[in-house]
C-alpha cells in the first residue's frame, strides 16, 4: 500500500510540474556553469498578449518543462523593470535568447510558439 501512495504521490508532483525561473541573469549563468547546461533567457513586458501565451499555456505544459528543466536554466527579464544584458535586444516580445553557460549567443527566438513548435526550439538550442 505505501508503494502505492508513494507512486501516485510522485505522478501528482509531475502532474503539477512549474517551470523553475532563475533568480536573476547572474544566477541562470552560475548555474549553468554548474549543471553544465545552456541559458533560455525569456525578454517580456507586461500586458504582452504572446507573452502571457507562453506563461499561460506553453510552460505549463510537463513536456515544455521537463526539456527546459533538463537542457536549460530559464530567466525571465521584463524589459521594463529590469537589466538587459549587453548584447541581448528585441524588437518586440516575447523574444528568447539560448546562450552557453559563459553568456555567449547560440541563437534567438522572436515571438510565441504553440508547444509542439516550442519544444522543436528548444531542441534546435540544446545542442
Amino acid at each position: 500500500m505505501g508503494k502505492i501512495i508513494l507512486a501516485l504521490s510522485l505522478m501528482a508532483s509531475f502532474a503539477y510540474a512549474e517551470l523553475k525561473w532563475a533568480s536573476s541573469y547572474e544566477a541562470a549563468l552560475t548555474q549553468a556553469k554548474k549543471e553544465k547546461k545552456k541559458v533560455m533567457l525569456m525578454l517580456s513586458r507586461e500586458n504582452c498578449p504572446a507573452c502571457e501565451y507562453m506563461s499561460d499555456i506553453v510552460f505549463e505544459e510537463n513536456a515544455v518543462i521537463n526539456e527546459v528543466h533538463k537542457n536549460f536554466i530559464p530567466v525571465h527579464i521584463d524589459i521594463h523593470n529590469d537589466f538587459i544584458p549587453e548584447g541581448l535586444g528585441y524588437m518586440g516580445t516575447p523574444t528568447f535568447h539560448f546562450l552557453d553557460a559563459n553568456g555567449k549567443k547560440i541563437g534567438r527566438y522572436d515571438g510565441a510558439a504553440n508547444i509542439p513548435s516550442f519544444i522543436g526550439i528548444l531542441g534546435k538550442y540544446k545542442k
